[in-house]
């Protein structure tokens, strides 16, 4: 649809109009809203490279967040180094520990592989819990330290919105790369994709330590900008917030769990400020969601945009009269056809 494409386009031009002088008109709360939202979209992203691209559900992402916050505050803590060069480091952590984890996950299918992510998660979570020598454990590491050029708030924001750029850049080289097509040939058809060539659990594992890489990216962001990591950030039920915004925005497009990042952030700190019941609230759009808009926002968004474009001009919606005569006159049949 040449009207989504622009539109698609467009988006893009505006998000970054929008992102890169933000520190210019707003606060300090008002960054860290924004940071939230870059945060929340990158983390997003890289699990709807499983969830959307491959067809896999997995429990874990929580915990590959969690290590990548993990891997600024212990690089912080125990090495003295600068905060900062544990996000190239979170890379690392988070794609090793996705790469055995999927060694051993990805021996199962559907069901049974996301239990297999949830009891790993899980199992990461308790030693980051309870390993007070290594991680200080249910306190968490608070404090973090960042070196004198983050020392502002609008310096952090920019900080973040240029490593989750790199991230989503790399993200889309993926989901357009030759590679993210047999990504989706194995969630359309497991079967047939073997069968015409394609090693499914390789492709799957690559797939995971990838996502689990750029995860780990956006859990060393939150640390960077809340200074802290804490054994919350593992836990498994922390995983539904990626889920929730996947599916606000759209699983399918590749800019959607972005768009869905910037309604989940903005609806929560409206319901968390206007009601109790926050939870209850946002599970009650969360079911809106799946059961009226399952395409999420995006969908919504170029559907109602195809059918503009599809609609006929109001110019050529009726001929005039005498170029309606002569066309039909054109088309009428002769009389030498007729007797022949």
């Amino acid at each position: 649809m040449p009207g989504a494409n622009r539109l698609r386009w467009l988006g893009w031009v505006a998000l970054l109009a929008v992102a890169v002088p933000a520190p210019l008109v707003l606060g300090e709360l008002q960054l860290f809203t924004a940071s939230r939202i870059v945060i929340f979209g990158l983390w997003a992203l890289s699990l709807n490279l499983l969830l959307g691209q491959t067809g896999l559900v997995s429990f874990a992402h929580a915990a590959f967040f969690g290590i990548g916050a993990y891997a600024v505050g212990l690089v912080w803590l125990h090495l003295g180094w600068s905060a900062v060069i544990g996000v190239p480091f979170s890379l690392a952590a988070g794609g090793t520990i996705a790469f055995l984890m999927g060694l051993v996950a990805l021996r199962a299918v559907h069901l049974y592989f996301s239990m297999l992510t949830l009891a790993i998660s899980q199992l990461l979570f308790v030693l980051a819990f309870t390993a007070y020598d290594f991680t200080l454990g249910d306190n968490g590491i608070h404090g973090i330290e960042l070196p004198p050029f983050l020392a502002d708030t609008s310096q952090v924001y920019w900080f973040v919105v240029a490593v989750a750029g790199f991230g989503v850049l790399a993200l889309g080289i993926v989901w357009r790369s030759p590679f993210g097509a047999a990504l989706q040939a194995i969630r359309d058809n497991r079967l047939r994709a073997s069968f015409i060539g394609l090693h499914v659990r390789r492709y799957e594992l690559a797939a995971f330590t990838v996502a689990g890489m750029f995860a780990a990216l956006a859990g060393s962001l939150f640390a960077i900008v809340n200074r802290s990591a804490y054994p919350g950030l593992l836990d498994w039920t922390q995983g539904a917030v990626p889920i929730f915004i996947i599916l606000l925005g759209g699983m399918f497009r590749f800019y959607g769990p972005l768009v869905g990042a910037i309604a989940y952030v903005l609806l929560e700190e409206v319901v968390t400020r206007e009601t109790l019941y926050s939870n209850l609230v946002l599970g009650a759009i969360f079911l809106a969601i799946v059961l009226i808009a399952p395409t999420g926002i995006t969908g919504i968004v170029e559907r109602v945009v195809g059918r503009l474009a599809r609609r006929p001009s109001p110019g050529l919606t009726s001929l005039p009269e005498p170029l309606a005569e002569t066309l039909a006159g054109e088309f009428e049949p002769s009389t030498r056809d007729v007797e022949t």
